[in-house]
């Protein structure tokens, strides 16, 4: 019988799929049934900074515009935030036994060091640094948005002792390099990548309209090159993110060199038993292919492992099939 224990930034997983920030994470409840259908661990949904800004926002009528009380309503909101998810930590911890992670949308350095070691004292096993800025500034310098970034990991990892990972974008001017310098910072993991809220167009009120938050299957070719790729330059452990629907595609990332894949999507579309089901597949594919635990075969299909690796490279179509 396969074993699918797997290690994730020295977290001991009874299966490699994570249930990845969203609000399938945000409840003791919802969490537990995860852990029930099969779920390795679980990234508590993301406190963001934006939202406590703007919910803490001092321009509205419960301040009356005065200086100090704006001041303290802000003040509130944001601990009001921070005390709730340290609240919903410890009561995860009391009564499930998977790896809890929580989850940071950061956007500057502020006080969100301070916040990750209060998310340490409240016993989560690990902080993920859920990290974005889309880069559409033309002002903004090539290497603000990387500076930006490795500041806030530094002051993290400085303060804290846990395992700290950071789930990005695709949207650098030089992947490649940037996961090498991130590496180098000490961080644990790395999660590539982000699922983004989408813009789209209603052509008939020729309004702004909410894309579709789920990703699809298809999300998964940018996230397994990257993967494969980034299992040859790194030595942290890599879990992959966006597009992973089921146990076929577990597989294929794990081959290419993940130690974990999170899976949120298709969780939503469908329901928890998702998660028993990709276990089943991956159990069954590693008894056919004669493999006993996950790391006997992960990684056998990153870049540098492959005899044309080039091939994770290729971007651009070298042959036709077929005319339309």
């Amino acid at each position: 019988m396969a074993e699918l224990t797997t290690r994730y930034m020295g977290l001991q997983l009874a299966s490699p799929i994570l249930v990845g920030s969203s609000g399938l994470t945000y409840t003791v409840d919802s969490i537990q049934a995860l852990q029930e259908a099969g779920a390795g661990g679980v990234v508590l949904k993301s406190v963001f900074e934006e939202q406590i800004l703007i919910e803490g926002d001092p321009t509205g009528k419960e301040v009356g515009f005065h200086a100090e009380g704006a001041d303290y309503f802000a003040a509130y909101t944001r601990e009001y935030h921070i005390t709730h998810y340290l609240e919903l930590i410890e009561t995860v911890k009391a009564k499930v036994a998977i790896p809890v992670i929580a989850s940071i949308n950061c956007m500057t350095l502020s006080e969100w060091t301070t916040f990750a070691k209060r998310l340490e004292n409240a016993g989560a096993d690990a902080i993920e640094l859920n990290y974005f800025v889309l880069p559409s500034d033309p002002r903004t310098a090539d290497m603000q948005v990387e500076q930006t970034l490795f500041d806030i990991v530094r002051h993290v990892l400085r303060d804290v002792k846990i395992p700290v990972s950071v789930k990005l974008s695709p949207y650098f001017s030089n992947l490649a390099s940037t996961l090498q310098s991130l590496e180098r910072t000490g961080v644990r993991g790395i999660v590539l990548f982000n699922r983004f809220y989408q813009p789209d167009i209603d052509i008939n009120k020729m309004a702004l309209v909410e894309g579709d938050p789920f990703s699809n299957p298809s999300d998964a070719g940018t996230t397994l090159r990257w993967i494969a790729i980034a299992a040859g330059i790194v030595g942290c452990d890599l879990a992959a993110s966006r597009g992973v629907h089921d146990g076929e595609t577990a597989i294929k990332m794990l081959l290419a060199g993940a130690s974990v894949v999170q899976m949120v999507s298709t969780v939503y579309k469908n329901k928890v038993g998702i998660i028993g089901k990709a276990n089943a597949a991956i159990s069954k594919w590693m008894d056919g292919q004669g493999f006993k635990r996950t790391d006997d075969f992960r990684g056998k299909l990153k870049q540098d492992a492959v005899s044309n690796p080039a091939f994770y490279e290729r971007v651009q179509f070298l042959k036709h099939y077929g005319r339309m």
